[in-house]
Order: C-alpha cells, then sequence, then structure tokens
C-alpha cells in the first residue's frame, strides 16, 4: 500500500467511527423522544472524513519533523495548495522539506565539507543528498558535480559555521 492508500484508508475508518457514534447518539435520543434529522448521519460521516483529511495534511509536517534527528536543521520549506481543497488558497499546505542533521558533517580535504541533505516530500520517498561545501570560496557541489556559487543557499551557513568563508 502507498501513502494515499493508507490515508483513504484512514479517513474511511474515521467516518465508520464517527457514523457508529453519530448513530448510537441518534438512536438515544430518539429513545428520549427527541426527533434528529434523517440527513445527520451522511453529514456528521462526511464531515468527520473531511476533518480527518484537513487535519492530516496540515499536522504532516509536525508529524515528520518530530521522525528527524535529533538536532536537524530546517533548511527549506515548500508549500502548496490543491485546487479540490480551497482552503489552501487561504492557508497552505507544507508538502515538502529540506533537512540536514549537523552532527553528519564531514571534512573532506582543505577547506571543503560534505553534508548530507534530507529532501523530504508528503507521499513520497524521502532521497538524501550528498553536498560538498568549499567554505572559504563560499561554493557548492552536489558530490561529484561542478561547484557553483553558494549565494543565499541556507546549508552554507550551517555547514561552514566556524569556517572561513
Amino acid at each position: 500500500m502507498n501513502a494515499m492508500s493508507f490515508e483513504l484508508l484512514g479517513a474511511i475508518i474515521a467516518g465508520i467511527g464517527a457514523g457508529a457514534l453519530i448513530f448510537a447518539l441518534m438512536h438515544a435520543a430518539r429513545k428520549a423522544g427527541v426527533p434528529l434529522p434523517r440527513w445527520l448521519l451522511p453529514a456528521a460521516i462526511g464531515l468527520t472524513m473531511i476533518g480527518y483529511s484537513v487535519w492530516n495534511d496540515y499536522s504532516w509536517f509536525s508529524r515528520a519533523k518530530e521522525q528527524l534527528p535529533a538536532g536537524a536543521e530546517m533548511l527549506l520549506v515548500g508549500k502548496d495548495n490543491y485546487l479540490w481543497a480551497p482552503w489552501t488558497y487561504v492557508a497552505p499546505v507544507i508538502v515538502r522539506f529540506a533537512a540536514m542533521d549537523p552532527g553528519k558533517i564531514t571534512d573532506a580535504g582543505e577547506d571543503i565539507r560534505r553534508a548530507e541533505i534530507m529532501l523530504i516530500e508528503r507521499r513520497r520517498p524521502t532521497v538524501i543528498v550528498r553536498q560538498n561545501f568549499d567554505c572559504a570560496k563560499g561554493m557548492i557541489s552536489v558530490a561529484g558535480g561542478d561547484w557553483q556559487k553558494a549565494d543565499d543557499d541556507p546549508a552554507i551557513a550551517i555547514v561552514c559555521a566556524g569556517e572561513a568563508g
């Protein structure tokens, strides 16, 4: 099963649980002489499933962040919005981020340091990118790639902290 299947299964389970609870409450209300409209049960199930999906979307980032190694530094965060979820145009959802564990920074030669950047995206496997940093020249390269100016890359500040740069 992929991540999307688990999310759909979670929404269905939340709907079933809400349906059972509302059904029991409606039955008790009818026994107490309080008639409730029949549409209340499917409406409650639907709202519960939508509510679960919204909670799952907006809480993904904090749950993913908790799984990072202790001391991991957040580098970049990417947000997105979806046509099928109009509220995301008001409050975009975090769907990807880049992080780094400063404890795994190593020296790779004269003024060259190496770090692993974790690229984490919702519903996709995590990708680890090894980057080299020339702290003296302010340059970066994907391990084995061409060197380029770091400009405002947030990782170089962490990797080269205390180095000449």
